[in-house]
């Protein structure tokens, strides 16, 4: 951990999304890692990162009811002058449009924590993905530091102008101790109503099409004859749910995929830990949480080596990884994993050992903080 905090500037952590992901796990967690009194959450009244945060005693600050409730503005500000926050990091582009608007208002360091880089998570040519990478360059007048997830992204930033000394590359990491974990195959089945002869196979993460649901689905549809016991669990919510519903149904595997729905991080940990393959068929990832959790827990790993997929594991030592957008590839590494369990076995071995050496929490908070230093000194000019 950072051996002096008092020299360190007092940082006010700005999420406005609604729904958990991968980036609120990291924000919680580093809140609850740092010392009281030096950081707090600044988020929306039913954001979930909001209410996980009051359940888990963590400073928090409610500054609005939606992310485009005007009074966000002024809420941050007055946050800003009352407490003394001189450092604002923003989580996402509603966060950084509307704390970039605060930071120069109250001459205060700005960081933009990128945990996906928009042009690269919704596609080069998507609306969306312009829209967002216009909104993320044109908010940064006043920004001292971006902080990044993963290599492909800090690359990104490189391409859009950004100087070099301006980004600093912390990848997320897990504290995570599995004998600690509830979660046993025979409570799974019972949970979700499986035969108890069950493979399960496992993704978690929210509903959407960068997540490539759906190529998991058509990959379980091309090896449901091949492995009858097999079955997937899809734990998560989102704007997919009704299509990745009606898609299961066409497919007539009702009975071999399910749509868990969101549950809450302990349940979803449990889940993982009872399961016996983790798929993760996402189109992009930056570091995504969940695919640490899985190695933390031991368990082989299925997924697309897609953005910083392959800068936390290697293919064929830490896991099996396949093409994005190819459930033919897809199918036959389930196939694989359920066939050769000596190998499956060795992939969630060396992925946990990596993970508990290589993606540490206390040094990711470290990083952080010494990056919050970095920025403060360049806003106000300190050598």
């Amino acid at each position: 951990m950072v051996s002096d905090f008092d020299a360190f500037p007092k940082v006010l952590l700005v999420d406005l999304s609604l729904k958990y992901g991968g980036s609120t796990s990291r924000a919680l967690s580093l809140i609850q890692n740092s010392p009281r009194g030096k950081i707090a959450l600044a988020g929306l009244k039913n954001g979930a990162i909001t209410q996980e945060a009051l359940k888990l005693n963590l400073p928090v600050h409610i500054v609005g009811k939606n992310k485009l409730d005007p009074r966000i503005l002024f809420n941050l500000i007055k946050l800003i002058r009352q407490n003394g926050y001189q450092a604002l990091d923003t989580q996402n582009i509603q966060s950084k449009f509307w704390g970039s608007l605060a930071a120069c208002l109250t001459k205060t360091s700005l960081i933009s924590t990128i945990n996906s880089w928009y042009a690269n998570e919704h596609g080069q040519a998507s609306t969306k993905g312009k829209i967002y990478t216009a909104l993320e360059l044109l908010t940064n007048l006043n920004l001292d530091l971006y902080i990044t997830v993963s290599e492909k992204d800090r690359k990104a930033l490189l391409n859009a102008k950004i100087d070099e000394k301006r980004i600093r590359l912390i990848y997320n990491a897990v504290d995570i101790t599995p004998a600690a974990i509830f979660g046993e195959a025979g409570w799974l089945k019972e949970k979700f109503s499986l035969p108890t002869d069950s493979i399960v196979c496992t993704a978690v993460g929210r509903l959407v099409p960068v997540k490539g649901y759906d190529i998991l689905i058509e990959a379980m549809r091309q090896v449901a004859p091949k492995i009858p016991n097999l079955v997937c669990l899809l734990v998560g919510a989102g704007e997919c749910q009704e299509a990745l519903a009606t898609q299961i149904k066409e497919a007539k595997l009702e009975t071999r995929v399910y749509l868990a729905g969101y549950q809450d991080r302990n349940t979803a940990l449990a889940i993982l830990k009872a399961s016996s393959i983790f798929a993760m068929p996402s189109r992009y990832e930056g570091t995504p949480i969940a695919l640490l959790e899985a190695a933390a827990l031991g368990l082989p790993i299925l997924a697309s080596a897609s953005g910083g997929i392959p800068e936390l594991v290697t293919d064929g030592e830490h896991a099996l990884l396949i093409p994005p957008n190819d459930p033919a590839a897809l199918a036959d590494g389930l196939l694989k994993l359920c066939t050769d369990a000596q190998f499956a076995k060795a992939l969630g071995k060396n992925a946990q050992a990596r993970i508990r050496s290589q993606f540490n929490l206390k040094a990711q908070v470290e990083a952080t903080w010494n990056a919050y230093q970095t920025a403060y000194q360049y806003h106000y000019h300190i050598d």
